[in-house]
């Protein structure tokens, strides 16, 4: 209940709100339903859920309170705070165990205001331990916003309950920072590294506070081996951990070649010496969903890391799936979740033991979650075992429990790879259980068990997190994974791999055995028999086949026969319309890799129907043979310096030293300054780089360069741009190309387009640069269009 207060407070308060603002005075607890204080987050939001920038003082109180934008972490559960004069809804929380409380306020100046609120424990975690293994600060990672206090404070507000420090390449130590809060008794936490190479990002854990920081500058299986004979404090060898690895170009899976397909990697940098891999990867999730055919945001990831975690299993790899933050920030992608809940039989915070949570991840003893508490056993045994069935039955029970705050909508059990079961949860269960003081949802799932096998359960909810999660990139949704049990079904004692077991398939029957077979199973399983197949009849059927993921086997199995009987089939997977654009791309390099003349024309038409864009989307797959060649000759005008360090970057927009972009057709163009212009020929290096550094004299400066392209007829065209840093393009007066970001120059980097006149067309590119190296990379991808230097309009 939210009481006015009429006398004056003895505490003065935290001044949140910043001196200046207009503000009134909050004093708040937040308790258990014994009355206990808890560590809790406060977030506020305007009448209409929107959030604001309410608390720019995140200094207020440093021992105490985490304080960012529209959010305030409390350590000790009590408080008084600075509010903004407004009307505002106050949600209390802490983490995603625990039910919420909420009132609504009007502020108004020098008002006092007192809030109590109270959470209840709805979630059973007994013997299981919540953990964020990757995590940052400002600190020691150098960019995000949480300093050391501000990452404990969140932690602890969100009831993680074992945190690794894992800031990038530096070997982080939170227990001083825990030891000066006195906050031991809310968490355990190990020293960690985001050993950050130029090939992906791997977490290592747990480490001596003392020890030397390993070499990211080695490759893969040297530095997975260096690694691991890390010594620690607890007698463990340090668990290896692929974060986001199908992220951007930080991602291991990608920069080291691991087919999404197959499997398998040829690249001789590849180790598979890791234990886990980020399934799910900051509070949205990145990595769970396939990139190339959902309609949910993936920002920059490839493909999809959990097909990826599903094909070491199918090939008999028992490597754990984990979920983290990778929080750098306090609120902007907040600690805990994702979160993973390991089995180690002890759940105080206070005295976890990091040998059995690296013993539970390497047994695949545990789940991870953005928001549901999921638990599996088979045959009454737990996750990570392997067990031997006695008949063609597996009894499958599920405990999942969800706040009352967080949505649950079914459970959905899938075996090699495939659904092949689901639960749906009722309102009116969930209503019914959260009257009682813990909420179980416990369905028994009975599926058949034709072969060895393995099984995970996943459970979902379709109603976003907010206000209490928030990323901007995605709605944050409820979504966890239950790590695999392994089932050995023939009889035989051992526990057979899917793909073993289409090995011994395709080698033990002829064509009808093995179709019929074929027509028995899943697709997953298809698409293994068709990966194994060793005639083009199987590989025919998966070619045909309605399943994206056992055609997706057909291509990759095509590429690898080089028959040229299976070209036609793949042609017609290019032109198919329910072929998305990484199944095409696959029947292209199916084609490719057969007849290279023939890929170029069915290269022609994939991007005539996809675009090059998406062809270069998968080139760390397979290197493109782009058409055109690269602008070698230019005239460059510059430099100018940039008027606003504190914005560089809106340089590229509102500082026009020139004309822009008329700048082609002047005769004798002039500088802001009234300096005259001087257009100096410059020639591009051997493989296309317009080199424009004249080392520290060209940091922080502006340059122009130009060329003139010329084309048989007007034709739109399609151009590939690498600058150091941000640029823009011009085509005679229309603006077609806009990159304000500081990336360096790298060939083919991003692809634009533009319609060309007949015959001569000016260019004009404006390059930004900020610091150390500074050029271009362009090309237009059309060999009939011409390129020059010089105007060729001029008499």
């Amino acid at each position: 209940m939210l009481i006015p207060i009429l006398l004056i407070a003895i505490i003065q308060p935290a001044p949140t709100a910043g001196v200046d603002a207009l503000h009134g005075v909050l004093t708040f607890t937040v308790s258990d339903s014994e009355g206990n204080h808890l560590p809790a987050k406060l977030s506020f939001t305007d009448i209409k859920g929107n959030n604001s920038d309410m608390f720019p003082n995140a200094d207020a109180d440093p021992e105490k309170l985490a304080v960012r934008y529209h959010a305030i972490y409390t350590l000790d559960g009590e408080g008084t705070i600075t509010v903004p004069v407004g009307e505002w809804y106050i949600y209390a929380s802490h983490g995603i165990e625990w039910s919420l409380d909420r009132t609504r306020i009007s502020i108004e100046e020098g008002g006092e205001y007192s809030w109590d609120a109270t959470l209840i424990h709805e979630i059973d975690t007994t013997d299981w331990v919540s953990g964020d293994f990757h995590l940052h600060t400002l600190t020691y990672s150098g960019h995000g916003d949480s300093n050391m206090n501000e990452r404990i404070i969140s932690l602890i507000g969100e009831n993680v309950e074992f945190a690794v420090a894992t800031d990038h390449n530096h070997n982080t130590d939170y227990q001083p920072t825990i030891d000066g809060l006195g906050a031991n008794e809310h968490i355990t936490a190990v020293v960690g590294n985001e050993v950050s190479t130029p090939y992906g990002h791997m977490n290592a854990f747990p480490f001596s506070a003392d020890a030397k920081v390993v070499n990211q500058k080695l490759e893969a299986p040297e530095l997975f081996a260096m690694i691991r004979a890390e010594q620690n404090n607890f007698g463990v060898v340090p668990i290896i951990q692929i974060n986001h690895p199908r992220w951007g170009n930080i991602d291991y899976f990608g920069e080291r070649g691991l087919d999404p397909i197959t499997g398998e990697s040829k690249d001789e940098r590849w180790s598979w010496d890791f234990d886990s891999i980020e399934v799910l990867n900051e509070n949205p999730g990145w990595g769970f969903y396939d990139a190339e055919v959902t309609d949910m945001p993936t920002r920059s990831s490839r493909h999809s890391v959990l097909r990826d975690w599903y094909n070491m299993l199918n090939a008999g790899r028992k490597i754990a799936a984990v979920g983290n933050s990778d929080s750098h920030t306090v609120t902007n992608n907040i600690a805990g979740i994702p979160r993973n809940y390991v089995y180690t039989g002890n759940d105080d915070p206070a005295s976890i033991d990091p040998a059995k949570v690296a013993e539970a991840v390497r047994g695949g003893r545990m789940s991870t979650t953005t928001g549901p508490f999921l638990r599996m056993t088979a045959n009454g045994h737990p996750m990570g075992s392997t067990i031997s069935v006695h008949d063609a039955t597996l009894d499958i029970h599920i405990d999942v429990q969800a706040a009352s705050w967080i949505d649950l909508d079914k459970v959905r059990i899938i075996q090699n790879g495939d659904e092949v079961a689901s639960v749906e949860f009722i309102e009116e269960q969930r209503a019914w259980c959260v009257g009682m003081e813990k909420s179980h949802f416990r369905p028994r799932i009975r599926i058949a068990i034709p072969r060895d096998c393995w099984i995970i359960a996943i459970a979902q909810g379709d109603e976003p997190m907010t206000p209490f999660v928030m990323h901007g990139d995605r709605d944050v949704l409820p979504l966890a994974i239950a790590n695999p049990i392994f089932i050995d079904a023939d009889g035989d004692g051992k526990y057979t791999p899917p793909q073993e077991w289409a090995k011994q398939i395709v080698e033990g029957n002829d064509f009808n055995a093995m179709k019929a077979i074929y027509d028995s199973v899943n697709p997953t399983e298809q698409s293994l028999l068709v990966m194994a197949a060793k005639t083009n009849d199987i590989i025919t059927l998966g070619l045909q086949s309605d399943e994206r993921i056992v055609r997706l086997a057909a291509t990759k199995a095509a590429e690898q026969r080089q028959d040229d009987s299976l070209l036609p089939i793949l042609e017609k997977v290019i032109e198919d319309p329910k072929s998305d654009r990484y199944l095409a791309f696959s029947a292209w390099m199916g084609i490719d890799e057969t007849d290279e003349e023939l890929g170029k024309a069915a290269l022609k038409k994939y991007t005539d129907r996809f675009g090059w864009e998406n062809a270069r989307r998968y080139t760390k797959e397979r290197k493109l043979n782009l058409p055109g060649d690269f602008v070698l000759e230019w005239q460059v005008a510059g430099y100018f310096a940039i008027a606003n360090d504190a914005d560089r970057l809106s340089n590229l927009e509102h500082q026009k030293q020139l004309p822009e972009p008329n700048i082609l057709s002047l005769v004798v163009p002039k500088t802001t300054d009234g300096n005259p212009l001087a257009w100096v020929e410059m020639q591009s290096e051997e493989d296309g780089y317009l080199n424009l550094s004249l080392g520290d004299s060209t940091e922080n400066v502006i340059a122009y360069a130009k060329c003139w392209l010329w084309s048989p007829d007007e034709r739109k065209v399609d151009f590939t741009v690498g600058s150091d840093d941000a640029c823009r393009i011009w085509v005679h007066d229309e603006m077609v190309f806009h990159d304000a970001n500081w990336h360096s120059a790298r060939k083919d980097r991003k692809i634009g387009s533009c319609t060309l006149q007949k015959g001569w067309n000016p260019v004009l590119i404006k390059i930004l640069n900020g610091l150390e190296g500074m050029g271009l990379y362009f090309r237009v991808l059309d060999e009939e269009v011409k390129n020059t230097a010089s105007n060729p309009n001029r008499e």
